[in-house]
């Protein structure tokens, strides 16, 4: 790979974001962990407590209304990503208008 390479300046980021992101999911799994002799000790307020989340419900829910829409919105955003980056569109290339 050699710096002229047009892709570079995305490998660079995806590199970089992949270090920080496990050195900083590192010191937080590190940190959440008691200390030796603390693990009968109650929890600190500053602590948040969460519920558990709700069972998955399966049918014409708001829960599923919801992810349908949450995952739609994001291949949108992918396909004009790809189109920015390729230069012409996802549906002209699988119709092989290009």
């Amino acid at each position: 790979m050699t710096l002229d390479n047009p892709f570079f300046p995305y490998i660079a980021v995806m590199v970089s974001g992949l270090v920080a992101a496990i050195a900083i999911g590192s010191i937080a799994f590190f940190n959440s962990k008691r200390p030796a002799g603390w693990e009968g000790a109650a929890r600190p307020r500053y602590v948040p407590q969460y519920e558990a989340p709700p069972t998955w419900e399966i049918g014409w829910t708001e829960q599923a209304e919801r992810w349908n829409g949450r995952l739609a919105m994001l291949g949108f955003a992918i396909s004009i990503a790809v189109e920015a980056l390729v230069g012409h569109s996802v549906l002209a290339s699988v119709l092989g208008l290009r």
